[in-house]
């Protein structure tokens, strides 16, 4: 046998043998619970935007950093708000999950909740004192202007009560009633409401 067949099965065998460990590792090593995926998810940031209640409650069994944030920053907390999971935000709230943590545009988790519509878990964070007039790095839009702009009365009324500052501007120079007036062609019943919470008119 030649040097270079001697070395081909060494080599040959070494190959085998890292396959091997590959293998063990990935059906017995266990799992990475800080394991990101394509968009720098963690499993926890998966599991809060999925909804997954249980999954979530083991991963914290499991001491995961529960604010870690994807490639945009967003966290497990603030995924749940957007997507109206309030069992799972409030979960993470009650283990220290940062309240008014911002994604690389600067939104919170209470804007996050704002822009989809999720009036219930909006309630939560502004009941437990998140940040009323974060303004976003792209446009300056704050989770007030967003409630007008997406035509929903009850959250401009919520965060109004709650003392959301009005006479705040955008990146455009316009305040949340100016957003208001600018619907001068929209006289449908949300608007309308719009108008009289925030006490303006065309």
């Amino acid at each position: 046998m030649s040097v270079v067949e001697r070395w081909s099965g060494v080599l040959g065998g070494m190959a085998a043998v890292l396959v091997l460990a590959g293998l063990w590792l990935l059906f017995f090593g266990g799992e990475d619970y800080e394991a990101r995926d394509l968009r720098g998810r963690t499993p926890i940031i998966v599991a809060a935007e999925e909804g997954n209640l249980e999954r979530v409650r083991f991963l914290m069994d499991k001491g995961v950093r529960i604010d870690a944030g994807d490639d945009c920053n967003w966290t497990a907390m603030m995924r749940a708000a957007a997507g109206g999971y309030r069992e799972i935000m409030e979960l993470l709230l009650d283990e220290g999950a940062d309240i008014n943590h911002l994604e690389k545009s600067g939104y919170s988790a209470l804007m996050g909740a704002v822009v989809n519509n999720r009036l219930e878990t909006a309630r939560v964070l502004v009941e437990r004192g998140a940040e009323l007039d974060v303004q976003e790095t792209e446009n300056g839009q704050t989770a007030l202007m967003w409630a007008a702009r997406n035509r929903n009365p009850e959250l401009v009324q919520l965060l109004v009560e709650a003392g959301a500052d009005s006479t705040l501007t955008n990146g455009e120079g316009r305040t949340v009633e100016d957003l208001a007036r600018a619907m001068e062609a929209d006289n449908s019943e949300p608007v309308v409401r719009i108008r009289e919470v925030l006490g303006c008119s065309p």
